[in-house]
């Protein structure tokens, strides 16, 4: 197989699918580009509201509903729908309605989350 080429099918499990640090041989490794694939039929907690200073994020769901909080505003994402945060947009998962299937995109592939104590 060449370096720059990678193929495999979706898990049946969550797993980082391209990134800086990819868990398993499912996983890509590359410094440019990060995409998690979400694949879970109970609860998920994304924890305090965050910022990403120097990245960009999107959440495509595939299957399921996502209430997301977004600065001080709650918007609900649902299946073929997507979002996203700019560098610097606080902004966390309040519900996770599943089961759950969800892409998340983010640019560059960098260890670059902040957290906000006052939207948690």
């Amino acid at each position: 197989m060449t370096d720059g080429f990678h193929h495999q099918k979706l898990p049946d499990h969550s797993t980082l699918l391209c990134g800086h640090t990819p868990p398993d041989a499912v996983g890509f490794s590359t410094q440019a580009l990060q995409i998690w694939y979400n694949h879970q039929d109970g609860p998920w907690q994304d924890g305090p509201a965050h910022a990403h200073t120097e990245s960009d994020e999107c959440f495509i769901v595939l299957k399921g509903r996502l209430v997301v909080q977004v600065e001080d505003e709650q918007h609900i994402i649902g299946p073929r729908e997507f979002c996203c945060f700019r560098r610097g947009v606080f902004h966390r998962i309040l519900e996770v309605h599943g089961p759950v299937e969800t892409l998340m995109i983010r640019a560059p592939s960098k260890d670059d989350k902040v957290y906000c104590e006052e939207l948690t």
